[in-house]
């Protein structure tokens, strides 16, 4: 058995992990026969292991035989997630391998991660000195470590949703941008999340043992991911909808532009009830001043408060006062909005009716104390 540095299975993108990788199978179809070894049916359940707890969102824990071919881990992995083609399973393995990177990263040297993000993506990175060298700078530049290119933050930074990270939020001199180790280490860690999501391999047809172990983790896996798939805007979906968010979707699918509170309204009603990101964006997309950047930083903004499960919705107080409730404004009317006192209880409602086919709601009256008065 021959030892593998550590590093190497932690960093799989750096250019020491590529180069042992390509040393033991240069190209995928070598991998795959190297696969075939009954030797090597660890580094397929490895692979398995560090897939599942990507959709579990569990932490990633680094394979630790010290076998040298421990670094086929990864790319076995990608492999699998190739071969299996759904986006989503891609996202939860980009999202689960970067934060482990960035935990590993936390532990190292300031030194080993400037060499790392240089070797690995050809960054123009500087070290500012110890916090001792610091002490003559500017007091406005003594807290940060590194200084790096702009072109080369602008690479990562424009993915991460908070406002310190925008060009204008930061300290800027002659075209060097000055960041933090935790930054850098967020940085590396974003690079790594976009190769994984941005690449691609050509899988063959793949024999064997390889095949079994493949159909077994597909199986698994596609099970998972319809559990945590997102809600699709389907008809019966909207049916559920309370006359306010029915309005205000009806209204942004025409491409009518919508206030501000409408879209902070409608945007956090539909990632609570469970839709995607991406789907949520798509509902503004008919609208005139429609930016894909903007529209995708604030969505991902509301997503991402309340330790990810978003901002809480406005509720019917809310939204009469934002004049947003066509019940209040006496434009249509819906009986079980005299019963609930938030969006989502009347959505709950709506979709257990719809699902057990109730169409008569003259059960209200008599299941539920009338809340508010509309009429």
């Amino acid at each position: 058995m021959v030892p593998v540095n550590p590093h190497l299975v932690k960093y799989p993108f750096s250019t020491e992990a590529r180069d042992a990788s390509r040393r033991l199978a240069n190209d995928v179809k070598k991998l795959v026969n190297l696969l075939e070894d009954e030797k090597n049916e660890y580094i397929i359940e490895e692979a398995e292991a560090r897939i599942l707890a990507a959709i579990d969102q569990v932490e990633l824990k680094a394979t630790s035989r010290g076998d040298s071919h421990d670094v086929l881990v990864y790319p076995t992995s990608r492999l699998i997630v190739e071969k299996i083609d759904v986006p989503r399973l891609r996202e939860y393995q980009a999202e689960a391998e970067s934060k482990a990177v960035n935990k590993h990263l936390g532990g190292e040297k300031s030194k080993f991660i400037m060499n790392l993000s240089q070797s690995s993506f050809g960054w123009n990175i500087e070290s500012l000195g110890s916090a001792v060298e610091r002490v003559n700078m500017h007091e406005l530049l003594r807290r940060y470590e590194y200084r790096i290119t702009f072109e080369n933050f602008l690479e990562v930074a424009p993915s991460f949703r908070s406002p310190e990270w925008k060009l204008v939020n930061r300290m800027i001199q002659a075209g060097w941008v000055y960041i933090s180790k935790s930054e850098l280490t967020r940085l590396i860690s974003g690079k790594f999340k976009q190769l994984i999501l941005r690449g691609h391999l050509d899988v063959p047809e793949l024999p064997g043992r390889l095949t079994q172990a493949v159909q077994r983790i597909e199986t698994e896996i596609r099970g998972k991911i319809r559990k945590s798939a997102p809600l699709e805007l389907t008809e019966t979906l909207t049916t559920a909808f309370p006359p306010c968010v029915a309005m205000m979707h009806a209204d942004s699918s025409r491409g009518k532009n919508l206030p501000h509170e409408a879209r902070f309204a409608i945007a956090s009603f539909l990632l609570r009830i469970g839709m995607d990101v991406e789907e949520v964006i798509a509902v503004f997309k008919a609208a005139p001043d429609f930016a894909r950047a903007s529209a995708g930083y604030q969505v991902r903004h509301i997503a991402s408060k309340g330790g990810g499960k978003g901002y809480d919705p406005p509720g019917c107080r809310k939204m009469q006062t934002f004049g947003l409730c066509p019940v209040y404004l006496g434009e249509v009317f819906d009986p079980l909005c005299e019963y609930v006192l938030h969006p989502l209880g009347f959505y709950e409602t709506r979709a257990w009716e719809t699902t057990k086919g109730i169409t008569n709601h003259s059960w209200y009256a008599s299941k539920r104390k009338r809340k508010q008065k509309l009429r």
